[in-house]
């Protein structure tokens, strides 16, 4: 048994270490990928200086001491941070960390325990990287405001447990949730679209539920702190300037989350086996059933060929919804704005936020990669005798049919209810028309420039033709700074009104703003269009 158990560790160590070689070489395989790494590092380079900067005052504050019940504080985090990594780590099992590459082969050569260590320890060596360093930072910067350098190895070795521990019982969670969708005889839960509720939930919990005194907030965990393992903070605590003593309570604590970590490890060889074979069975009833409810076009879509394309858009994008996994990423670089939208309701940030969230998807939806999309009809694609122009508007007005009219809606409800008058909420109406298509003229020059056409792991863990980071990032960019330039035609005149405006001219500066504004993208859009129209004509499929 212990020699059956040392080879199965070693294999896993040799898993790891190849899943790990694979993530490291997919990073610096793409010139593109590697320059949008780097662009959001300096797009959060300020929030990291700021955090620095925070973490160095506020150990300078705790230097000689502080009146806050530092302890009774801290204990309950601990329990709070290991369920919020079980929650996180969780989402990554449900996508793909908790799966691995030519599964079927390798189990048939190792045991399943093998397989399941080893991806843990992959997982486990790409958190430590991605969460680490920032932890060890901020904490960095708080120790030397604090005159405490013993605190950097004393954090940086008593997290490491916790990351394991939240990172194993993530696994757990995962698979148990997994097991029982595929007892129920469904597939796998969406990752992605569990990540996007939790996401939700949390800005509204912190923007609605949560008070806005963070002391309030912190000590409204008190309770958790009476778990046992919350003295496992008197350990992190122990070389801090606050001076807390570790007893038997903490190290006690510590014994809980060190002999957790086996136990843990063990229900995942446990459950991992029974989700990689719990497969359902297909059906091929309930398959031609839902092909044949797609085939049935609709009769107003049904009468001309371009509504006809729309409608196989859609029919391709229900049948394949892992090629709009890229649209996560526009809902989570909208989270901060949303945060402002939800705290405040009745202020003009939520309708120009829905409206220029939606224009952005309208484009980002169908028109990012058209070329790659196509996959194996883009020969019959090319050589149509149909004019290859409406596969491409068929694209745009799918986006637009799809994601305009709720989009709408909410401009002109959140507008009525929000603090803008009726002229103010007409002009952002048109403005998230004029977005629109903007947005899907841009993603279709942008996808035909830099197509792809093989199969990547994207977030979520679905392998998909994604559109390549520069056109997912140049779209979101030149959109973005076209909507600001349109938020700021429109309501920069009523902040200079009384300054600058003669009295009545407020409304004119809004109009002749807004459409020298849509007169701007309405030219910069053809010419996408037109270039796009040229590169699917002339483009040489190999």
């Amino acid at each position: 048994m212990a020699g059956a158990l040392e080879t199965d560790l070693r294999h896993a160590r040799r898993i790891a270490t190849v899943e790990v070689r694979r993530s490291v070489r997919a990073i610096l395989a793409s010139r593109r990928q590697l320059a949008g790494i780097g662009f959001l590092l300096v797009l959060f380079a300020p929030v990291l200086l700021s955090v620095l900067s925070g973490g160095y005052a506020l150990g300078q504050r705790v230097r000689t001491g502080t009146d806050l019940p530092v302890v009774e504080l801290a204990r309950p985090q601990v329990v709070a941070w290991i369920g919020s990594l079980v929650v996180v780590f969780g989402l990554r099992a449900l996508e793909r960390a908790g799966d691995a590459d030519h599964a079927d082969l390798l189990l048939t050569v190792v045991r399943p325990r093998a397989v399941v260590t080893g991806l843990v320890l992959a997982e486990y060596v790409r958190i430590v990287a991605v969460f680490g360093v920032p932890i060890l930072a901020g904490v960095t910067a708080f120790a030397l405001g604090a005159g405490t350098p013993l605190l950097v190895p004393a954090v940086a070795v008593g997290i490491l447990p916790l990351l394991a521990v939240g990172l194993v019982g993530g696994f757990v969670a995962g698979y148990l949730v997994r097991l029982a969708y595929r007892r129920a005889g469904r597939a796998n839960p969406s990752g992605a679209w569990a990540s996007l509720l939790v996401a939700g939930a949390f800005v509204v919990g912190v923007n609605v539920v949560a008070p806005s005194d963070p002391v309030v907030l912190l000590r409204s965990l008190a309770p958790l702190g009476a778990l046992p393992i919350g003295p496992y903070a008197d350990l992190l605590l122990a070389a801090s300037p606050v001076g807390v003593g570790v007893g038997l309570d903490a190290l006690f604590a510590a014994a809980l989350v060190l002999g957790s970590l086996p136990l843990l490890l063990g229900a995942t060889w446990t459950l991992a086996p029974r989700v990689w074979y719990a497969d359902p069975a297909p059906t091929a009833d309930a398959d031609l059933r839902s092909r044949r409810s797609l085939r049935s076009i609709p009769d107003v879509l049904a009468r001309r060929r371009i509504t006809r394309l729309v409608w196989w858009q859609w029919v391709r994008g229900v049948r394949a919804p892992g090629r709009f996994v890229h649209l996560t990423y526009f809902l989570f670089m909208g989270f901060p704005i949303a945060q402002v939208a939800v705290s405040n309701p009745r202020s003009p940030v939520l309708p120009v936020f829905v409206g220029v969230l939606g224009a952005v998807l309208a484009g980002g939806t169908f028109c990012l990669n058209p070329l790659g999309d196509e996959g194996s009809m883009l020969p019959a694609t090319l050589t149509t005798s149909a004019p290859r122009r409406s596969v491409l508007r068929a694209r745009i007005l799918a986006g637009l049919f799809l994601w305009l009219p709720p989009a709408l809606l909410v401009v002109v409800f959140g507008g009525w209810y929000s603090t803008l008058d009726a002229g103010t909420v007409s002009l952002v109406v048109a403005a998230t028309v004029v977005l629109a298509g903007f947005s899907s003229a841009l993603a279709l020059a942008l996808g035909v420039f830099a197509p792809r056409f093989e199969s990547v792991r994207a977030f979520g863990g679905v392998e998909a033709p994604t559109p390549t980071t520069a056109a997912l990032l140049g779209h979101s960019v030149l959109s973005a700074l076209a909507a600001g330039l349109g938020v700021l035609v429109l309501f920069a005149p009523p902040v200079f009104d009384g300054a600058r405006l003669p009295a009545g001219s407020v409304r004119l500066a809004q109009a002749a703003g807004f459409l020298t504004w849509a007169a701007l993208l309405a030219l910069v859009g053809f010419g996408c269009y037109r270039y796009a129209v040229r590169r699917l004509d002339r483009f040489t499929y190999e």
